[in-house]
C-alpha cells in the first residue's frame, strides 16, 4: 500500500490524543515555578524547546519536562564529592 505524506486536509482527521500537548508561557510558569519573563529568557537564549505559532510561543510538555530532566543532577552517594558543603550563596 502506498504511504501518502500528511497533508492539512488529514491532519485534521488527527485526534486530539495523537497531538502533544501544547502549553502558554503562562502555564510553564506555574508547572516549572519560573517566572513568566524568565522564561522568554530561556526561549531568548534557546535554552527551553518552544514551537513559535505566527507570533505566539508554545512548548510541547513531553518536550519540556526530557528538557527538565537533562537539567538535573543525580544525588551524590554518601561520602563522596570534594568534602565541601554547599552553602545557601552556592545555590
Amino acid at each position: 500500500m502506498e504511504q501518502h505524506p500528511q497533508t492539512s486536509s488529514s491532519l485534521g482527521q488527527t485526534s486530539a490524543a495523537e497531538l502533544p500537548e501544547l502549553l502558554t508561557a503562562r502555564e510553564l510558569e506555574a508547572l516549572l515555578r519560573i517566572d513568566v519573563k524568565t522564561i522568554y529568557g530561556y526561549v531568548q537564549r534557546g535554552l527551553i524547546p518552544y514551537v513559535r505559532i505566527q507570533t505566539n510561543l508554545r512548548f510541547r510538555k513531553q518536550e519540556v519536562l526530557e528538557w527538565l530532566a537533562r537539567q538535573s543532577y543525580p544525588p551524590r552517594p554518601a561520602g563522596a564529592g570534594n568534602g565541601r558543603r554547599l552553602r545557601r550563596t552556592d545555590l
